[in-house]
């Protein structure tokens, strides 16, 4: 499999390897920008076709998603025994989800939440592009990638 790389010698990712990805785990991190703060959120969340879908209690996440902010979405995994990992980002915007079909139809997602508290507010990350970066596997003691370059 021919593998595209970027400046630095990580693996670039593909939009589909980006998707099967994010299918693959139910946690992630929102990053906003609120009152000139940058600020991170955990969030467990869920994909509705090509979109992530997160339930949230009232507060700074269903306010940004209310007024349609920018957001970025990153989860990410690693094996510390090979010095690698997954990176996945989705950037887009905020959309609190209103319509009564529609919430009904994501409530039948496999969309847990851990976090105590009434967080029956849908919030979807509607993404304008998504990216991914995998580091090589390589060995710790000898420095080099799997296929010994």
């Amino acid at each position: 499999m021919d593998e595209e790389h970027d400046a630095y010698g990580l693996i670039l990712l593909d939009e589909k390897e980006c998707w099967q990805f994010l299918a693959d785990y139910n946690l992630g991190r929102l990053g906003i920008v609120h009152m000139g703060q940058p600020m991170i959120f955990p969030v467990n969340y869920a994909l509705d076709g090509r979109t992530v879908v997160f339930r949230t209690a009232p507060g700074t996440k269903l306010a940004m998603a209310a007024a349609g902010r920018e957001a970025v979405f990153e989860v990410d995994e690693a094996t510390p025994l090979f010095e690698t990992g997954t990176s996945v980002m989705v950037h887009g915007m905020l959309r609190q989800v209103t319509n009564r079909t529609e919430r009904e139809r994501l409530g039948r997602l496999p969309l847990r939440v851990w976090a105590p508290g009434d967080r029956d507010h849908l919030v979807r990350v509607e993404p304008s592009f998504v990216s991914g970066r995998r580091i090589p596997m390589h060995h710790p003691d000898d420095g080099l990638t799997a296929d010994g370059g």
